[in-house]
């Protein structure tokens, strides 16, 4: 059986790694909580498109080219 890939080309974690950014730094560029991204990236609070619009552009990515689960 084959297994069905992503076309999602980076995860969340990796793009801070690439950038040498923590978590914290980008919710201070983004203007949001770090309890807020925790919860989001857990399940527990849905992104809105604005959040994710932001931490792209900040990322330097387009918002669909990233992987939010990983």
């Amino acid at each position: 059986m084959e297994q069905l890939t992503t076309n999602k080309a980076f995860t969340f974690r990796g793009l801070l790694s690439k950038h040498g950014m923590s978590q914290r730094k980008l919710c201070r560029l983004v203007g949001i909580s770090p309890a807020l991204l925790t919860m989001m990236l857990n399940g527990q609070r849905t992104f809105q498109y604005r959040h994710k619009d932001t931490i792209a552009l900040v990322l330097g990515v387009d918002e669909e080219s990233i992987n939010w689960n990983e």
